[in-house]
């Protein structure tokens, strides 16, 4: 979505996109343990006759066994495609370190959004969504999560703000608001962790913290950015158990001849995200 909107500096087309895919395997190398036919997960190929931007995209990938992850018995291969995407939200997740006694509001239930919301609410703390899309929020409350279609229903919500703030709109113009939702803390002797601003959105540009705003309210930013291995492991682990819901965040199984229609309905919003089948 970035490169196509001339936001990811350095790409030109043709390259490979994608960092998210599950498959078999087909071949291993000389001392490599895992054998023939395991399903696993990866976030790309290493090895492309054209530039690549992770590389995800593909029908046979070419990785390096450590970065190689068995999908647990019971885990479908389509489930298990989306790992990435949920992974990167639950670094946010473990970043942040929510109690059960707080309270997380997520601003934006695109994809990144939606799992970040489900993730947090898995730690047992309070959580509310928040996005302008009905379609968007009546998905994340069918899992039992709350959610609303405007800060100003947030914060009648949750009149005294919330111990986290996930931004994962991408839109500089929201920052202003989100600080708003942060609650205020005690001058006093009381044990009390300061609130965090999650930055889980993809800001293509700089983008300006107001710093009265957010001094007064005494806000950690985090940029969680990316996923570590440890995160795929644990998304997989949640799946497997049925702690995380990922099979309705696809709204379409599609073959990769369609991809010029589902990267315009992406770009319009029309649906959540997408997941390419290669082979039948």
């Amino acid at each position: 979505m970035r490169c196509l909107a001339g936001k990811q500096p350095g790409l030109v087309f043709p390259f490979v996109p994608g960092y998210s895919q599950a498959g078999r395997i087909v071949a291993v190398g000389e001392g490599v343990a895992l054998e023939v036919g395991t399903p696993v997960f990866c976030t790309g190929t290493i090895k492309a006759n054209v530039p690549l931007a992770w590389g995800g995209h593909v029908s046979h990938a070419v990785q390096n066994a450590n970065d190689v992850y068995p999908i647990p018995d019971g885990v479908d291969l389509l489930d298990a495609s989306i790992t990435k995407i949920a992974a990167i939200p639950y670094h946010g997740v473990r970043l942040s370190h929510p109690a059960p006694h707080e309270t997380i509001i997520v601003i934006g239930l695109g994809i990144i959004g939606q799992f970040s919301a489900r993730l947090h609410a898995l730690t047992g703390a309070k959580v509310l969504g928040v996005d302008l899309s009905e379609e968007r929020v009546a998905l994340l409350r069918s899992v039992g999560v709350d959610a609303v279609t405007s800060i100003e229903d947030a914060q009648a919500i949750l009149p005294d703000g919330a111990d986290v703030i996930v931004d994962a709109t991408g839109a500089n113009g929201i920052v202003p608001s989100a600080i708003a939702l942060a609650n205020e803390l005690p001058w006093d002797d009381s044990h009390f962790n300061a609130s965090r601003y999650v930055v889980q959105g993809s800001y293509p540009e700089d983008f300006c913290i107001p710093y009265q705003a957010a001094f007064q309210k005494r806000l950690t930013f985090l940029l969680p950015r990316d996923a570590q291995p440890r995160d795929f492991r644990t998304v997989l682990d949640f799946i497997k158990r049925d702690k995380l819901k990922v099979r309705d965040t696809m709204t379409e199984v599609v073959k990769p001849s369609d991809a010029p229609r589902i990267y315009r309905a992406l770009q319009n919003r029309e649906i959540m995200t997408a997941v390419f089948q290669w082979h039948d």
